[in-house]
């Protein structure tokens, strides 16, 4: 991997740089805490892990892949500029980066991909800060895309801020429930339980049926590679109707694609339900930023609210096809930093683990890329330990929300490389709405298919429940 420390070094200036009252709807993802528990207390009161990172995160995190030439590196620069780069409202000078709005979550791609990374958990209370924004669908499934339906006043994401006089949607509160337990051997653990509430709601009530969701920024690493991914490579580890027996039914999520208008194979998001990187992009500017493009050209507003028509905006396409481009190479040519498991005796035992307690089953460790639109990303041997398909992970991960094929109970498996390298310092924010805070309790959350290995793991010896998360450590 060829070391570009000028690339972390802007990362990291432009990223530190970036850097009326109703009763709530209430969600704890689909599923209520145990009446057992305790209220936890906040997260940054809470012990995270003690692990220590070998590599600060604007480095391993924001390098491009190897082999870019001059032209390449450049445009790479360029797009990642632009991920950092602050959206404003529009005034009365038009500018390249105006268009924010009306409502909106974050200013800035970074503002929820820390250096490209992820954020973490918010403490109890008000979200404050972008990084974990609320989905929301009516129920049911749109008959032409099949896709979740919006809700009528408030679409299909919450957003907390808005441009002006223009009033916020709503607040999200989160709020975490204390669930203990112990392994066979004694040793206790103590997980935390997430529950949603919307509160302060400005326009009209959100039905009780209303579907809600959180969900974190991942890190971004890797997408390129991920995207090279053949698809037939994907689709022969689905087994729907688990044909083997071996309990796990991994299935492929066909997504509507707005562009082509036909169902494709998703492969990125939290139930993989984007197909293609610039739709991904394209998706986030709308949700999250409330900008346009040429892809999804409607402004971000429920159908009932009239804020679009008051407010001024950027036109149809306020991030231009060359722009969003520019951040798909960046995003693209991202490179993942290299495992370091043979170091370790303990994380080269664990990677042994790793493989009997039926973890590779659906994080498949290794793939050959095939032909990419950036050369420098085919014919590669990648290890992202995924399968890309959509597991159920049972009850207490469950949010009830469909995203076309997937069900509310079923999750993408998330890759895993640069797992070991994000920070502790703060907690980790793992799987889909941040709730583990350790490798560890991200194990113990596995539910349904993930039930068998979780076991395994929890029935290990100490020593090899080490080794495994050793391994997981290197990756």
């Amino acid at each position: 991997m060829v070391k570009w420390p000028f690339v972390s070094a802007v990362l990291l200036a432009v990223a530190v740089g970036a850097c009326t009252s109703d009763a709530p709807i209430e969600s704890s993802n689909g599923s209520a805490p145990p009446a057992s528990t305790t209220t936890a207390a906040p997260l940054d009161t809470v012990d995270a892990s003690t692990t220590t990172v070998p590599v600060e995160l604007p480095v391993v995190f924001a390098d491009p892949i190897d082999g870019l030439d001059e032209a390449q590196l450049e445009r790479f620069l360029n797009g990642q500029f632009l991920f950092n780069e602050q959206w404003i409202p529009v005034g009365p000078t038009e500018t390249a980066n105006d268009g924010l709005g009306p409502l909106f979550n974050a200013d800035s791609c970074v503002s929820c991909h820390l250096a490209t990374g992820r954020r973490f958990v918010p403490p109890e209370g008000p979200l404050a800060e972008a990084g974990l924004v609320i989905r929301l669908a009516a129920g049911g499934a749109d008959p032409v895309t099949n896709g979740p339906v919006p809700t009528t006043n408030y679409g299909d994401q919450l957003q907390d801020h808005g441009i002006g006089a223009t009033e916020p949607e709503a607040t999200a509160y989160t709020n975490y429930v204390v669930q203990t337990g112990s392994y066979p051997d004694g040793t206790p653990f103590e997980l935390l339980w997430p529950t949603v509430n919307v509160r302060d709601r400005n326009y009209g009530e959100l039905p009780g049926t209303t579907q809600l969701s959180a969900r974190i920024g991942a890190q971004m690493i890797g997408m390129g590679l991920l995207e090279a991914i053949p698809d037939e490579a994907i689709l022969a580890q689905a087994d729907p109707a688990d044909a083997n027996g071996d309990g796990v039914s991994g299935r492929i999520n066909m997504v509507w694609n707005p562009v082509t208008e036909q169902h494709e194979l998703g492969r990125f998001g939290w139930k993989s339900n984007v197909t293609t990187l610039e739709l991904q992009i394209a998706q986030a500017f709308h949700g999250d930023l409330g900008v346009t493009s040429t892809l999804l050209p409607e402004q971000n507003c429920a159908p009932t609210q009239t804020i679009c028509d008051e407010t001024p905006n950027g036109g149809t396409a306020e991030v231009s096809d060359e722009r969003l481009g520019d951040i798909a190479f960046y995003l693209r040519t991202l490179g993942v930093p290299p495992a370091r498991t043979e170091a370790d005796a303990a994380a080269t035992a664990g990677r042994e683990h790793f493989t009997d307690f039926g973890c590779a089953t659906c994080h498949t460790p290794s793939y050959t890329t095939a032909e990419s639109v950036v050369p420098e990303l085919s014919g590669r041997t990648i290890e992202p330990y995924t399968d890309l398909l959509l597991h159920d992970m049972g009850f207490d991960m469950a949010d009830d929300r469909p995203d076309f094929d997937a069900n509310g109970n079923e999750w993408r498996t998330p890759p895993l490389w640069g797992l070991g390298l994000i920070p502790v310092d703060d907690d980790r924010g793992l799987l889909h709405d941040g709730r583990a805070r350790t490798i560890e309790e991200a194990i113990l959350w596995h539910g349904g298919e993930g039930t068998p290995s979780r076991s395994r793991f929890m029935n290990a010896s100490a020593a090899a429940r080490a080794e495994l998360l050793a391994f997981l450590e290197s990756l």
